[in-house]
């Protein structure tokens, strides 16, 4: 029994270090120049909510190990205050906020779970993104560009509980399917 126990705190021991031997942490800034835009439409226009990157550029540390040829990230997230998103005029922003619930979900929380390799220019991002206290998967391709990271997706808006609204007595319905497409500048 004695001898049990030391192999299991030996063995235990061993894969704490070698857990701790590919973790890492690097501090980066999403700069101002960067653009995170969500683009819908109705039955008559489209419309571009533009989020306010200033709320979300400031210094974070990211936590990440490496296994292979993915990142595995530990508590990277961004928070977008609802908000923080320019629809064009005040009328759309309300709309807008109340679509997406902002008084009982003022947040939509973005969180990169893991990427992985596939190219010098392309990799595929794990991501889960929480919106009014519903959260999905999602898997995506980004370009890499310099210290750009550029990509895009889509959602839909009933898979987080969400009501499409409709206007002047139904005759402009807005479309259940959102894009989210995104050019983050990030400073290492």
């Amino acid at each position: 029994m004695k001898r049990t126990l030391l192999c299991f705190g030996f063995l235990l021991s061993v894969m704490l270090l070698e857990a701790q031997e590919d973790f890492g942490t690097k501090k980066i800034i999403i700069l101002p120049e960067s653009d995170l835009i969500i683009v819908g439409s109705t039955n008559v226009n489209k419309f571009d909510c533009d989020f306010k990157i200033d709320l979300i550029s400031k210094p974070m540390i990211v936590k990440f190990t490496q296994r292979e040829e993915h990142l595995i990230f530990n508590d990277l997230k961004l928070q977008l205050e609802i908000t923080g998103f320019d629809c064009g005029n005040k009328r759309m922003n309300s709309d807008f906020q109340n679509l997406l619930l902002g008084e009982e979900h003022p947040e939509i929380i973005i969180e990169l779970d893991r990427i992985e390799s596939i190219s010098s220019e392309y990799i595929k991002a794990n991501i889960t993104v929480n919106l009014a206290g519903i959260t999905k998967a999602y898997h995506l391709p980004v370009i890499i560009k310099e210290d750009h990271f550029i990509g895009k997706f889509k959602m839909n808006i009933r898979d987080f509980g969400l009501e499409p609204p409709t206007k002047a007595l139904g005759l402009i319905e807005v479309d259940e399917e959102i894009e989210v497409q995104f050019d983050l500048k990030v400073s290492r």
